[in-house]
């Protein structure tokens, strides 16, 4: 039996670090590679080697495609951990 595309991804993305994992979470906020080094107090370039080996594990070289994957399986959370400055209190 043939394993189904999504299989395939969700061993892929159980092959990432926990780091990498962290990258990719503020990848699907958004965040450039600056602002991810600044939130994860490591260097721009530490995060640029986090993102190439994220591509290369997953076989996609696309930012935005390695997001839609990770929000599709359900990998990733798209929700701010951060209080909404607008709610009210």
């Amino acid at each position: 039996m043939e394993r189904t595309g999504e299989a395939r991804f969700e061993e892929r993305f159980a092959e990432l670090s926990l780091r990498e994992r962290d990258v990719l979470q503020l990848m699907a906020k958004g965040l450039s590679n600056d602002e991810i080094a600044q939130q994860l107090f490591i260097s721009p370039h530490t995060v640029k080697n986090h993102v190439s080996r994220i591509y290369q594990k997953l076989g996609i070289d696309d930012r935005t495609k390695v997001v839609i994957w990770a929000v599709r399986l359900g990998l990733v959370s798209l929700t701010s951990d951060e209080p909404d400055s607008d709610a009210p209190g």
